[in-house]
């Protein structure tokens, strides 16, 4: 019998039992749960052995598979630093990088980014999952992430990319712009807003002043390209990413709403587990990502 040790297998066997569950697991690693349960079956199968008893509701882990996670992290581990090890012995930024950005930064810049990262280093292969929460990168199998400072205080990484900030934007034709004098005057306006399950306000802040607007917005969505579009549509006025509202500023289809304020700027972070986490691969990512951004940081006003 074949006693070979799939890394794949053995990824998504410690994913269920540190999530507890097929389904949290599969959420976590995102792939299907049928994909998933199969490379736990494929496992046991390679190992002849139960690993792990399923129920309607629960999952428990057998003395065999208590066994195996015992040192699956240790040979995951292993595996990482001989990949990291091989990417590297030419020198030459080869391998595959698997990392995740927040969903508003991946539809405005990624696709771009990507293909000229691609086109730069064609022996590296890039795997973007856009995620609006941070990851755990160890347990997902992530090389690195973007996120929004500030980061708390951890053993992990982080090298600053770009301040970004959020700008106060309507359609021109959106009845009352010219009322609208000081941040508490949006209290009387239309407003559009992200759905999120607590309330919040706007923090917005101008040389000498910071205010707080507390907010209740006639029209929540799920998303900042779905604010933008009712924005552009004249449902209100919207707090939107700079880089996203940029294009429609330039071109007239949105206009500033009290251009003196914007939210307070925020540091932009590409996270990763350790020093010696970093490849050559991923340092020629995180370099040309700084480059990029650093361009688009200095396109602001």
């Amino acid at each position: 019998m074949d006693k070979d040790i799939d890394l794949g297998a053995l990824r998504a066997f410690r994913a269920v039992v540190r999530e507890g569950s097929f389904s949290r697991a599969a959420l976590a690693l995102r792939v299907p749960k049928s994909t998933l349960s199969k490379r736990v079956a494929d496992l046991e199968a390679g190992l002849g052995a139960h690993l792990i008893e399923r129920t309607t509701r629960h999952v428990r882990v057998t003395q065999e598979g208590e066994i195996l996670a015992a040192r699956a992290d240790r040979l995951l581990g292993d595996a990482d630093d001989i990949r990291r090890a091989l990417g590297e012995s030419s020198g030459v930024p080869r391998g595959h990088i698997r990392i995740s950005v927040p969903q508003v930064l991946g539809h405005i810049v990624m696709g771009a980014t990507a293909a000229a990262f691609r086109k730069a280093f064609p022996e590296v292969t890039l795997e973007v999952h856009f995620l609006d929460r941070a990851p755990d990168l160890l347990e997902e199998g992530f090389d690195g992430c973007i996120r929004l400072g500030p980061l708390e205080d951890s053993s992990q990484v982080a090298r600053l990319l770009m301040h970004g900030h959020a700008v106060l934007t309507a359609h021109p034709a959106l009845p009352g712009l010219t009322d609208i004098r000081h941040p508490d005057d949006l209290l009387h306006t239309p407003l559009v807003g992200m759905a999120v399950p607590w309330p919040g306000g706007w923090p917005l802040e101008r040389p000498g002043e910071s205010v707080d607007v507390q907010v209740r917005p006639a029209l929540t969505l799920g998303s900042f390209l779905a604010i933008r579009d009712a924005a552009l549509a004249g449902a209100g006025c919207a707090l939107l990413p700079y880089m996203l509202a940029r294009p429609y500023l330039a071109t007239g289809q949105l206009v500033r709403v009290l251009p003196e304020w914007s939210t307070p700027r925020r540091g932009l972070y590409f996270v990763y587990p350790s020093a010696q986490s970093v490849t050559a691969r991923l340092r020629a990512l995180i370099d040309f990502l700084a480059l990029h951004l650093a361009e688009v940081e200095a396109a602001a006003p």
